[in-house]
């Protein structure tokens, strides 16, 4: 077991060895803490940018809707066999299409 005494000399010896060179190497690499200003900046273009993704995706969403939609309408005119192919295809395709979203979330829920 050490003396007080002993351990207060091994802690001196270490300051003077190395607590400059410490010091310098804790100022070289310091951090840069960005500014308060600079979050909300990077907060507020990533909210736009998202904004933009959702009203472009809602937009594709309504093209879609128009156009299966009219399809159905003038199918049903047309033929009522057609009318129900197409409303079994619709169905299978988003069935597909949910099916592949969320086996996705769960493989990145897994891999996280």
């Amino acid at each position: 077991m050490k003396k007080r005494d002993e351990e207060m000399d091994d802690q001196k010896w270490f300051n003077d060895q190395f607590k400059d060179k410490i010091t310098r190497f804790d100022d070289l690499h310091a951090p840069l803490i960005p500014s308060s200003q600079q979050f909300d900046e990077l907060v507020h273009a990533h909210k736009q940018e998202r904004s933009r993704k959702l009203w472009k995706e809602l937009l594709l969403f309504w093209i879609t809707a128009c156009f299966v939609f009219g399809l159905m309408l003038w199918i049903i005119e047309r033929n009522w066999v057609w009318f129900a192919i197409l409303q079994t295809i619709v169905a299978a395709g988003g069935m597909v299409f949910a099916s592949m979203a969320f086996s996705r979330r769960r493989q990145r829920e897994w891999k996280s």
